[in-house]
């Protein structure tokens, strides 16, 4: 198990073990050596994902606010690579393409390389970065507010860029998707999906499975304004009525 591997996997045995744990339990579970797991787990609290306190070991969760672009990469990091897969059919040569800031949508980004002549415009400084050396890509960036946290750039300046494009795909993901609709921990993130969805011909949403289950506050569109749901697994019959009944596609493997 290389060393992505392992901090996934301390991740989920964190969640299932109600968010605390130690040092000992998880080396047992893991197959891995103390020493190993300490050191993994220095670069987790350095990276703002865990907290080490009296012998355990805390996962920061998740709050219904915008959440960090480390802990969003870290976190379900081979559902959102099965997704990424998956949403390669949409895209060909020549394409326009919005690209929302999210660590999902950022998977694509390997995928995009594949491909010739794509223009895309994106308001995450994190997708921007790598695309810079690309020779097959033209890449436009908002200008806007800057917010470390996430590596978006936002705000007013950011919506209006992105009101003078009409691309032929969005890809975009959120933090929660509940029955009445996508929500975002962020107003101001959701405000730039909003332009990217209105001024694209088709939107694909791009969430792993467990967004289900997230908390999140404001509401991004309907599903009526999603053409295509891609997901790593199935969802639960609720929200797949919900989909059916505003005619948005769920695609899984």
């Amino acid at each position: 198990m290389n060393y992505f591997e392992r901090k996934d996997k301390i991740i989920e045995l964190l969640k299932n073990t109600g968010g605390t744990c130690n040092t000992n339990y998880m080396s047992k579970k893991l197959f891995s050596s103390r020493s190993t797991i300490r050191r993994d787990l220095l670069a987790l609290e350095e990276e703002g994902i865990i907290q080490r306190q009296h012998g355990s070991i805390k996962l920061i969760l998740e709050s219904a606010s915008e959440t960090s672009a480390t802990v969003r990469t870290m976190v379900n990091r081979d559902k959102k690579i099965i997704i990424a897969k998956l949403a390669r059919e949409f895209i060909k040569d020549n394409m326009v393409i919005f690209l929302d800031s999210s660590s999902t949508v950022s998977n694509l980004v390997p995928i995009l390389l594949q491909f010739k002549d794509l223009t895309v415009i994106t308001n995450g400084l994190n997708i921007a970065t790598q695309l810079v050396n690309s020779g097959n890509i033209k890449c436009y960036i908002c200008p806007g507010i800057l917010k470390n946290k996430s590596m978006s750039i936002v705000g007013e300046y950011a919506s209006e860029f992105l009101n003078d494009f009409r691309a032929d795909l969005a890809f975009i993901s959120t933090k929660a998707i509940l029955p009445d609709g996508p929500f975002e921990g962020d107003d101001s993130q959701a405000l730039c999906k909003r332009r990217m969805i209105a001024n694209s011909n088709k939107t694909i949403l791009l969430c792993d499975n467990t967004k289900e289950f997230a908390l999140a506050y404001f509401k991004l569109c309907s599903y009526s304004d999603i053409d295509v749901l891609i997901s790593n697994d199935d969802l639960s019959l609720k929200l797949r009525n919900e989909l059916e009944k505003n005619s948005c596609r769920l695609m899984i493997p």
